[in-house]
């Protein structure tokens, strides 16, 4: 292990915790989660890949005052998994795995924390980040989620206006424990510069998004997002557009980045139900650019880990029922997207789809609010000899203090 990795997660975390016995306010937040994973492959060849683990995430955020207007701001976080499976000495992006011994850690952690200094509506803090930006995400669909590590600011310059601007120069993937360089496709970058402003307007109807970003020595990422959601009575309308441009940056380690998309999503919605139709295009010679260790990009119009192939034209269907008529909490999703005719090494004509359905259970009120539980059930299919089909199992429980 790295000990240079380590310097900055400890001594937050480490200020942190002396800091939170001083500090005037402190909250807590804690999630057990129970995942279950399976993926099966139609080809004989590929094996299943899965396995079921235990995991808490823990996060907890302080402030002290030190003037009228000025605050201290201290956070920590631990993440802990426990494998309850037995090994199956394959990969499966869940726990770490080791390519040398094909095994799988029986259980792994993170632990982590940032200190930062808060003026009115600005703040600016170091060390571990949760960011959701087009770019780099924060996701919960596995077990312990991918985190970051820089400087932050964040600032509400007005009522409508909100700027965010960082650095991170480290991140720590969901199935690895040490935070290291930020990479994409197995290149590394010193670090991750961003600004990111949102406005919004006609009373938060609107919201827009502009993103600017460079991932030194690999590329420049821009990306413009736009929503408008009203509603009369029953009837609700939700527009989504999302475009990016990224191109190759500084050393060029990726090579040629050639890559642009678009991104159209409408959902109409009446009562308990919801109907969406979206298209997206990427155009270029490469594949749009993604961080390693499984970090969707949560912006598109369907976030995901793949339809992201050069050339690729996807359509997509969703309907969303809330069933609360039934069972309050209970929602369920059906989604279909197809990809026609994307790119490999330049040659066209490989198509893609995959239908999902996910069926999302939450008790919010009684001695049982904060229980949920969900399944998420995959079918992917493609032309390249890759079709599978994934089940997923969340059992979790919240809980602030």
């Amino acid at each position: 292990m790295n000990k240079h990795v380590l310097i900055v997660p400890v001594a937050c975390t480490l200020a942190a915790t002396v800091n939170f016995a001083c500090a005037k306010e402190v909250n807590l937040d804690i999630q057990l989660k129970n995942l279950y994973v399976e993926r099966d492959f139609n080809d004989r060849a590929k094996p299943s890949i899965g396995n079921w683990s235990q995991g808490v995430i823990a996060r907890a955020k302080g402030e002290h005052a030190l003037t009228e207007n000025t605050v201290l701001t201290f956070t920590g976080s631990l993440q802990y998994a426990k494998r309850l499976s037995e090994d199956k000495h394959l990969n499966d992006m869940i726990l770490p795995f080791n390519p040398v011994t094909r095994e799988q850690a029986s259980s792994y952690h993170k632990v982590a924390g940032s200190i930062g200094l808060k003026y009115q509506q600005h703040k600016i803090s170091w060390g571990e980040q949760w960011v959701d930006t087009p770019l780099a995400t924060t996701d919960y669909t596995r077990q312990l989620v991918t985190t970051y590590q820089g400087l932050v600011y964040s600032g509400q310059l007005t009522e409508q206006l909100k700027l965010d601007v960082g650095y991170l120069d480290k991140y720590s993937p969901r199935n690895e424990e040490d935070f290291r360089k930020i990479s994409v496709s197995k290149k590394e970058s010193d670090g991750l510069g961003y600004i990111d402003l949102k406005f919004s307007a006609l009373q938060n109807k609107l919201q827009t998004q502009l993103f600017l970003s460079e991932l030194e020595d690999l590329y420049n990422q821009y990306s413009l997002g736009v929503q408008y959601k009203t509603q009369a009575d029953q009837l609700r309308l939700n527009t989504k557009f999302r475009y990016y441009y990224t191109e190759e940056s500084g050393a060029k380690y990726l090579g040629n980045v050639d890559n642009q998309y678009y991104g159209l999503l409408q959902e109409v919605g009446y009562g308990a139900n919801t109907f969406g139709v979206g298209i997206q295009k990427i155009h270029g010679e490469s594949d749009f650019p993604m961080l390693d260790g499984g970090v969707p990009v949560l912006s598109y119009i369907h976030w995901t880990g793949i339809f992201n192939k050069a050339n690729e034209l996807a359509y997509h269907f969703t309907f969303n029922h809330d069933a609360s008529w039934l069972v309050p909490g209970l929602n369920v999703l059906v989604r279909y997207v197809d990809g026609q005719d994307y790119s490999i090494k330049g040659q066209k004509g490989y198509d893609e789809s995959g239908l999902d359905l996910i069926i999302d259970y939450r008790v919010k009120e009684g001695k049982l609010k904060g229980l949920g539980f969900k399944w998420l059930n995959i079918n992917y299919k493609n032309n390249t000899n890759g079709d599978y089909t994934e089940n997923r199992f969340f059992t979790t429980y919240s809980k602030k203090f």
